[in-house]
């Protein structure tokens, strides 16, 4: 009878439907009416909330209190793209014509508030009677990404059909470095039809400077305007960040710890230095729980430097793997000469995004927060059946739903482990029937031991 009412038990606690009470925390999201699918990213509440790292407390409700299904959306790799072309500012060289080529002039920056521009000596002046065009100085100082090509705006008709340049880079006007040594432009027009060649690739170069010149006395194509192309470059993801207060670590100067309040995947972190012309090397450590030892994350240089011209250059966020660590440690070198303060930093996230089939009426809930939970997301090709086909191009047409503020649902108490009842009292059991036994071995001992007459 026993052994029945306890299988009857085990049976009703297996069919327990999870409910949104099982869970301590959720978060509401608005459904927009007649959607098949939503799609969300995770707010930082989640991350505060959760008990498993890799997000298996995590579940979806509809208003009804059911479970509905939902898949983890794989995070595209980041997108790249090519900038626009850039105009670059063009300013002739002439030289005389018993003494041709581009070596012997002498160039000048002078900076006004209209930009830079290029002056010659009185010694090299303009097109005075006598002197030829022999090149140009092509001004790219305002672009901070190197140059991959350059483009040419070639006349509708030209004397030549075709001529060949050189190309040098330089930063001072003064020593140059050579890019091609032979470009080519082609403008070749023929019983009504064109032929051209107005593009020249070469690798990437990063250069203030970029002089074209070619072999006096040679027919040149008379170009009116230059465009610079960028190589492709990528294109960051959007992130979440979250700024936080550094902690000096007491009797170790230099060293300052974050509690980032929940276990965020981070995987870029930014110190805003305050002073100008900072530059801190540091060496960066993370754990999940203080009770752990500090794992190495790397090292890096974190800068901030005045230009002479105005305004600041600061060092880029830099790339870790946090694997949602909730504690960070930054250690600065000692030689930098930074103590004191708190050092404030920042720790940026790309948010993890879900979809879900949206079953039954809303408004949804995202609820999380629950020690024994066991992994609830499907895979996305069982949930979206066109993802293994088309990929993410599938969820283009997802309506993107908003999270609301975090609510209270089954309390905190719910991601705490509870005390193992049925281990304890298996253990007392033991415990009592070893002393039983041991009782019945004393009385059994002590009775052997008694004298026949007693």
């Amino acid at each position: 009878m026993k052994l029945a009412v306890l299988a009857v038990a085990l049976v009703a606690v297996t069919a327990h439907a999870e409910e949104p009470s099982d869970y301590a925390f959720g978060v509401p999201v608005a459904a927009a009416a007649g959607a098949t699918y939503l799609r969300v990213a995770l707010p930082p509440a989640v991350y505060e909330g959760v008990v498993s790292r890799d997000l298996a407390d995590l579940r979806v409700f509809n208003a009804a209190g059911e479970v509905v299904p939902f898949a983890l959306v794989p995070q595209a790799s980041p997108a790249r793209e090519r900038p626009p072309p850039i105009a670059l500012p063009m300013f002739p060289l002439y030289a005389d014509r018993d003494r041709p080529g581009v070596e012997g002039i002498n160039l000048t920056v002078v900076r006004n508030a209209a930009g830079t521009i290029v002056s010659f000596d009185a010694s090299d002046a303009g097109n005075a009677p006598g002197r030829t065009l022999v090149g140009y100085v092509l001004d790219a100082s305002a672009q901070d990404e190197p140059l991959v090509s350059l483009t040419f705006a070639l006349p509708d008709r030209s004397n030549a059909s075709s001529m060949r340049m050189r190309i040098d880079a330089g930063d001072d006007l003064a020593a140059w470095r050579t890019v091609d040594r032979d470009a080519t432009l082609v403008n070749l027009v023929h019983d009504g039809q064109r032929l051209t060649r107005d593009r020249v690739d070469f690798a990437p170069t990063k250069a203030k400077y970029l002089r074209l010149s070619w072999t006096p006395g040679r027919p040149v194509i008379e170009f009116t305007a230059v465009t610079g192309e960028r190589g492709e470059r990528m294109v960051e993801p959007p992130r979440e960040w979250r700024a936080v207060a550094g902690t000096p670590v007491k009797d170790r100067p230099g060293d300052y710890e974050y509690d980032l309040g929940g276990a965020f995947p981070v995987d870029r972190i930014a110190v805003d230095l305050t002073v100008p012309n900072s530059i801190v090397p540091v060496s960066v450590f993370a754990r999940r729980a203080p009770a752990e030892a500090w794992l190495t994350m790397g090292t890096t240089v974190f800068y901030r430097l005045a230009q002479p011209d105005g305004g600041d250059v600061a060092s880029a966020p830099f790339a870790v793997t946090g694997d949602g660590r909730r504690y960070w440690l930054i250690r600065v070198d000692s030689r930098a000469g930074v103590a004191g303060g708190t050092m404030p930093a920042r720790f940026g996230w790309r948010p993890q995004e879900i979809v879900f089939a949206a079953r039954g009426a809303g408004p949804f809930t995202l609820a999380f927060g629950r020690f024994d939970a066991t992994r609830g997301a499907l895979p996305i090709e069982t949930l979206v059946p066109d993802y293994a086909r088309a990929g993410m191009a599938s969820l283009a047409n997802v309506a993107l739903a908003q999270a609301g503020s975090r609510v209270v649902l089954g309390g905190p108490e719910r991601a705490q482990k509870a005390a193992d009842v049925m281990r304890w009292a298996l253990w007392a059991a033991l415990v009592a029937g070893v002393l039983v036994l041991g009782w019945m071995a004393w009385r059994l001992v002590r009775d052997m031991s008694a004298k026949p007459g007693d």
